[in-house]
């Protein structure tokens, strides 16, 4: 009776560690880990089709050892499972190749549109800077620039969806402020008024020559001031501008800087910047100019023409208002050079090739 109680107990006890559950191999820990390593690199974005099959062998492997599973205890054989998980690893290991390769190439590829877009940023804010330009093709360089910084901090992340997104928009930032920038510039890209410009200096030029006298040429774009003495370059001074200096002055409060032929009406040794030329605008092409402009209705009836437009000191940085602005020591220079009545002639510029001119074409 004891030895049959004793065999039971035995039997029960063999039985029992018989269903207990085996300690899965090491293989099948590997490959769970490996499976959320790939998920959180992302394997079904950047290598889909080769993270489909990965995830089909893996589902077959586990279906396998959970069948194995089952059994017995000394019944189960996890050699073949074992085989299946180290050939799913062994995909997975490629898998991550995979992985890596799709994510450099795709960083890459935006690394190389950023550092295009990047280019034309660059160049126009270079443009709109050396051409004082102000208003919407400013603040969408200054979007655009936000944009692009974002895109890149996006790509080191590694989230390449939305810096791509980022990418387009602050392409389409640029885009528009480029039209807005050959709107601003349609008359320095005009190759009849760039000859018209030229011809005003040439016979100023010629002027000066002729009468033995000196002359002074404003070029806005090249932002320079030249003073010929006798027909021969004598002095060259660099000039500053206000915001809206590249654009004909048409009216009062406009801030624009007057184009054609003027004279020096009157000097001014002490002026709120340093000293002063005064020059003669309007003049009388001025007046008519702006008298056919009233009758069509493009200024308004309470807008005036405007005056007191001066040469003057106070720097080449200066909050000037339609008025040519020097460093004090080059007005003192100037000063010095000119008498009352030196003509004084004003253009857009004189070079259809200026580097400005070339790198808006460019754009």
């Amino acid at each position: 009776m004891r030895l049959a109680r004793t065999t039971a107990l035995i039997i029960l006890a063999v039985s029992l560690h018989g269903c207990r559950a085996a300690p899965a191999p090491p293989e099948v820990l590997k490959a769970e880990a490996q499976e959320r390593d790939l998920r959180g690199a992302g394997a079904s974005i950047f290598a889909g089709p080769e993270h489909e099959g990965y995830v089909r062998s893996l589902k077959e492997a586990r279906r396998g050892f959970d069948r194995e599973s089952l059994k017995l205890g000394w019944l189960r054989d996890y050699s073949q499972i074992r085989r299946d998980f180290q050939s799913v690893l062994e995909a997975g290991a490629l898998l991550e190749r995979a992985v890596s390769s799709s994510k450099s190439r795709r960083s890459q590829a935006l690394a190389e549109v950023a550092a295009t877009v990047g280019g034309k940023l660059s160049t126009l804010d270079g443009i709109t800077v050396s051409l004082t330009v102000r208003g919407r093709a400013r603040e969408d360089l200054t979007r655009a620039s936000v944009l692009l910084a974002e895109a890149e901090r996006l790509i080191e992340r590694e989230r390449f969806e939305e810096a791509s997104s980022k990418l387009a928009a602050a392409d389409g930032l640029i885009s528009s402020a480029e039209r807005a920038v050959v709107v601003f510039m349609g008359r320095y890209l005009d190759p009849d008024q760039v000859r018209t410009w030229r011809r005003l200096a040439e016979e100023t030029i010629a002027e000066s020559k002729r009468n033995r006298i000196t002359v002074l040429i404003v070029s806005k774009l090249e932002k320079k001031l030249w003073v010929y003495r006798n027909g021969t370059l004598d002095r060259t001074y660099s000039i500053g501008l206000g915001f809206n200096g590249l654009a004909d002055k048409r009216h009062s409060g406009d801030n624009a800087t007057p184009e054609g032929r003027y004279a020096i009406i009157r000097k001014l040794p002490v002026s709120q910047y340093h000293k002063a030329l005064l020059i003669n605008y309007p003049n009388e092409e001025d007046r008519r100019a702006f008298a056919r402009e009233k009758m069509k209705g493009t200024i308004p009836k309470s807008v005036g023409i405007g005056g007191q437009i001066e040469i003057h000191g106070g720097g080449r940085d200066s909050l000037t208002r339609g008025c040519v602005s020097l460093d004090n020591g080059d007005m003192d220079d100037l000063f010095a050079r000119v008498p009352v009545g030196t003509p004084v002639t004003i253009v857009g510029t004189t070079e259809a090739e200026n580097p400005v001119i070339k790198a808006i074409r460019k754009e």
